[in-house]
């Protein structure tokens, strides 16, 4: 029972952690940090509580590299990179490549470390201690506290836009927790959320989101519902594989 008194009290934590962050570091650092360095040395304070949580309090092992079985872990990667064309295809018209910059790069990547370590890194292997190893189960909430982070964006954005784009990332959230299950390699999830925020940074300006009519957020909601089960289906069979029933 005290056991798992203290799991929960870390899942909290990892929960927490990244949106209070997010919506209190920035007035933190700004009469000192460049607001266009704000939200890099956001995620770098983040990152560098994941590595002393994992290495010094908690002692979570994170798997940042595995050179095991290269194909399979590119097998594994199917349904994210399917997944990742699919929805960010059409703001390939609004990316302009002359905006790329070394302080793009450099944000977009730790904001990818900062989160892959917190929920993937830190969040997953909590979760299946504390489910006694469901795995699918373990990714469930480890995508729950991944979608839960981005309520943060509400200081900038219509709530039912940060519900959609919760929706979304909770789906992104099982397609790499699988992939970091399967594969024991946190950087094929860095490099898939470096891939998937990247477009944003560097749009041209033409890429507008507006918050939508009632008709229109249901419609969304509809679809983004179905996604989320096709994307439920896909991830539950690949964490758990496909088992042939014995002959008899």
């Amino acid at each position: 029972m005290l056991k798992n008194k203290k799991l929960m009290i870390k899942i909290v934590i990892c929960f927490l952690l990244v949106p209070v962050a997010l919506m209190t570091v920035p007035y933190l650092i700004s009469p000192i940090i460049p607001e266009k360095y704000g939200q890099m040395t956001v995620d770098l304070i983040i990152f560098l509580i994941v590595i002393i949580l994992s290495r010094n309090i908690w002692h979570v092992r994170i798997h940042f590299f595995s050179g095991k079985r290269i194909g399979n872990q590119l097998c594994q990667l199917i349904p994210a990179v399917i997944s990742l064309i699919l929805t960010r295809f059409g703001t390939l018209s609004s990316i302009a490549p002359r905006l790329i910059n070394v302080r793009i790069i450099l944000t977009v990547l730790l904001v990818a470390l900062a989160e892959e370590g917190m929920f993937r890194g830190l969040l997953l292997p909590l979760s299946l201690e504390l489910t006694r190893n469901r795995r699918y189960t373990a990714v469930i909430i480890s995508s729950v506290g991944f979608a839960v982070a981005h309520l943060a964006n509400i200081a900038n954005s219509s709530w039912s836009l940060v519900l959609l784009q919760m929706i979304v990332v909770f789906g992104n959230g099982l397609l790499w927790g699988s992939v970091y299950l399967k594969t024991d390699n946190l950087s094929l999830t860095i490099l898939l959320h470096f891939l998937d925020d990247l477009p944003l940074f560097i749009t041209n300006g033409s890429l507008k989101l507006t918050t939508p009519t009632s008709s229109q957020l249901m419609t969304a909601l509809v679809m983004y519902l179905l996604m989320i089960g096709i994307i439920g289906v896909v991830t539950f069979l690949q964490v758990n594989g496909l088992h042939r029933r014995p002959t008899r």
